[in-house]
């Protein structure tokens, strides 16, 4: 009899113990699909997107988005600092030992947020600008994935750079074309806010990249929709109250920042000419094929 209770005992004991392996496969089966299953969020860019000069790299836009798009999502940081995507700038973007990870990790939903160093560039144009940035994203639209797509225009620095992000607009709404992409348009989140920039007024608080994320998850959640331009969808960040002495300061930075770009082309015009002459199509082609 107490053979008999033991042996029933053992085959309590046993069935508990595969039941609990059971258990335990069918929870890392579901973390795995789970995780699997995750939209893949891949946020390429420059400083603007590392969250370069920040004290807490959880405020950076990437970061903050991945807080607002939750669990269903996963979002990953692929920005650089100081990089272009002009083959001709300081550091291409595609030369990074970020930039192979990018690609491998072949996001659902790419991001992309280029130009505020490029739009420095001596030799910038709205066409060199719009080719070298199409043959670089189109280096992410090479698996069979269907990829969804976003370029977001960088907010303007309050330097002698003042207001030269404008002119990346239409040729990012070109580039966006080309890929049925969407562009998310930031300059109304920071111009009326000089509170939003580091001490080199150019890169940005944890502030600005708060309201960044939100506008960037509301446009992947389809919740905010934008009118068509030049073939792509063109969301732009509502209007908000500038406050009179901010505009004032605007208006200052505006004058100040024309004079330093016609002085600059000036300085840069033999430079320019001696460009054209070797490379006629640069713009087309690149300069480094």
């Amino acid at each position: 009899m107490i053979d008999m209770i033991n042996k029933m005992i053992m085959g309590i004991r046993k069935v508990a113990k595969v039941s609990a392996l059971a258990l335990a496969a069918v929870m890392v089966m579901g973390c795995s699909v789970t995780s699997l299953a995750a939209t893949k969020v891949a946020c390429i860019g420059d400083s603007l997107t590392r969250g370069y000069l920040l004290e807490n790299p959880d405020e950076s836009y990437p970061s903050q988005l991945q807080k607002l798009l939750g669990s269903d999502y996963e979002v990953k940081n692929f920005g650089y600092t100081a990089s272009y995507v002009i083959d001709d700038g300081a550091l291409e973007y595609i030369d990074t030992p970020i930039y192979p990870d990018s690609v491998a990790y072949d996001g659902d939903i790419l991001i992309f947020m280029f130009g505020a160093n490029d739009i420095r560039a001596y030799d910038w144009t709205p066409k060199y600008f719009e080719n070298q940035y199409a043959k670089v994203v189109n280096t992410y639209t090479r698996s069979n994935k269907q990829h969804k797509i976003f370029f977001i225009i960088p907010p303007e620095s309050r330097d002698e750079y003042f207001s030269l992000q404008r002119n990346a607009v239409e040729p990012t709404l070109k580039v966006a074309a080309r890929f049925g992409a969407t562009v998310i348009d930031s300059y109304n989140l920071a111009i009326g806010h000089p509170e939003y920039y580091m001490e080199d007024k150019v890169h940005m608080t944890g502030a600005f990249y708060e309201k960044l994320a939100q506008l960037v998850a509301s446009s992947v959640k389809g919740e905010v929709t934008g009118k068509t331009i030049h073939g792509a969808e063109y969301i732009y960040a509502p209007e908000e109250t500038v406050p009179s002495e901010v505009t004032q300061e605007n208006n200052v930075l505006y004058a100040a920042a024309k004079a330093a770009k016609e002085q600059r082309d000036e300085a840069n015009k033999p430079y320019l000419e001696k460009l054209l002459a070797e490379h006629p199509d640069y713009e087309t082609t690149g300069l480094y094929n």
